[in-house]
């Protein structure tokens, strides 16, 4: 059984968590997709969540945790789909990959350390709930059944001659990961203008960062079929002075 992290924890935090479940389930195998989100960007957390699930073994749980709303009413969660297992928060971060897979059933945890501390829910309740459920290998008692979730979608309007989407992520070296997938829209043949403070920004398509220039703007499909605009050798980030969660407006020519 392999249970996966996608938090904003850093260290010490995700070592903490990686104790618990240890020391609740020793054999379990524990990988850590990523403890560098930014801090309480949720957005970021499923997107990373949703871009790699699918990668994982089959009956693979993952935990998710970027927790802004910790200690607060929130629900902790865990949800089966067809194929995998994802726990953490109801604050949406979990939802886009979750429906994706396809959801059959979510739960409002009651599995946690004996003591629930208000601001470590990760440690307390994440942990040992991923740890049941390699262990014991029963949803059902991992808590009671809901119908009712924390939805997050990546904000989209797909028009012929111009999109309105938003950026859902932004890597280390500073490329923007739009909203936009390739079964959205095919944007290889397009000229794409991009509109920002009252500025046009040709963004030049590229299959991959070798077919530009160095220091060219340029948009192409990342790995994980999204679209990002990048700089080649340079930061998009830092050109456009820009955010996770900034809205982006394309005119396709």
């Amino acid at each position: 059984m392999i249970i996966t992290l996608v938090t904003d924890f850093g260290s010490p935090y995700v070592g903490i968590v990686k104790g618990v479940i240890k020391t609740i389930v020793p054999n379990v195998d524990i990988i850590e997709i990523s403890s560098d989100i930014p801090p309480f960007d949720i957005k970021s957390g499923a997107f990373v969540l949703y871009s790699s699930y699918k990668f994982f073994p089959k009956e693979t749980i993952h935990v998710a945790v970027v927790d802004p709303g910790v200690g607060s009413e929130r629900k902790a969660i865990a949800i089966k789909t067809k194929n995998y297992y994802f726990i953490g928060p109801d604050n949406g971060i979990l939802i886009p990959a979750a429906k994706d897979d396809g959801i059959i059933e979510i739960r409002e945890i009651k599995v946690s350390l004996p003591y629930v501390s208000s601001t470590f829910h990760g440690r307390d309740i994440f942990a040992p709930a991923a740890a049941f459920l390699a262990k014991e290998r029963n949803f059902e008692k991992i808590g009671n059944k809901i119908n009712n979730f924390n939805d997050l979608e990546f904000f989209k309007i797909i028009h012929k001659d111009n999109i309105e989407c938003e950026i859902v992520f932004i890597d280390r070296f500073g490329n923007l990961v739009l909203s936009i997938e390739e079964k959205d829209i095919d944007l290889s043949n397009c000229k794409l203008l991009l509109e920002k403070d009252n500025k046009l920004y040709e963004l030049k398509y590229v299959k991959t960062y070798a077919y530009a220039n160095k220091g060219e703007l340029i948009i192409l499909k990342g790995s994980s079929n999204f679209y990002e605009i990048s700089i080649r050798e340079g930061s998009a980030k830092d050109f456009l002075k820009v955010s996770v969660g900034d809205k982006i407006k394309l005119k396709v020519m």
